[in-house]
């Protein structure tokens, strides 16, 4: 087997080998195995894992800056300090807003994912959110960065990374596009010729 896309790391190179080892198992017809999970799950669900990963939303903010107008008395030369003080505060104080406000990728954190035949769970910041699959409309993953997106009809993207990604990509594929659409996917290419 070809390790080349990933690094050479032992956490790496085995998620790169259990990739590959999923992936052939569901091209030939197999079926992922499930895992236990202490979750209620809706009837006809089963968990397929349960991982810790790196997690990201993707969106942008509406954000309000403070605008300083101060009141100066005194000498010309102070009044004009002042005002050209003021006005650098608030030029940054702007620039700032401006640079929240962007859309980017947001909520930073390590969040416990599992995944299910009907969707993905992540427990972040004390609650689950739930990402449900007929509400996907794109999937891709970054193998050699380990990281995958999934993005949808009305909800901000999703990121996930980790170096369990490589095998979480196949699971997710199977899932999203069918065990029969797994060797048409680009970025499943590399585990497909391993």
């Amino acid at each position: 087997m070809t390790m080349a896309p990933l690094p050479a790391n032992p956490e790496w190179t085995a998620s790169w080998n259990a990739a590959v080892h999923l992936y052939r198992h569901l091209v030939a017809g197999g079926v992922p195995g499930e895992v236990p999970t202490s979750l209620l799950l809706a009837s006809g669900e089963a968990a397929y894992c349960d991982l810790s990963l790196g997690y990201a939303r993707f969106y942008g903010m509406d954000v309000t800056y403070q605008r300083s107008d101060g009141f100066f008395f005194g000498s010309p030369l102070f009044v004009a300090a002042g005002l050209a003080a003021n006005a650098v505060s608030n030029n940054r104080a702007r620039q700032r807003a401006q640079n929240q406000a962007v859309p980017q990728w947001r909520e930073h954190c390590l969040a416990r994912v599992v995944v299910t035949n009907y969707c993905t769970m992540c427990f972040v910041h004390g609650r689950w959110l739930r990402f449900a699959y007929p509400h996907v409309v794109d999937f891709n993953a970054d193998m050699l960065n380990g990281v995958c997106y999934l993005i949808f009809d009305e909800a901000e993207p999703l990121q996930l990374a980790g170096p369990q990604v490589p095998w979480l990509a196949v699971l997710l594929s199977s899932f999203l596009y069918g065990p029969d659409r797994l060797s048409t996917l680009p970025f499943l290419q590399s585990i497909a010729q391993a």
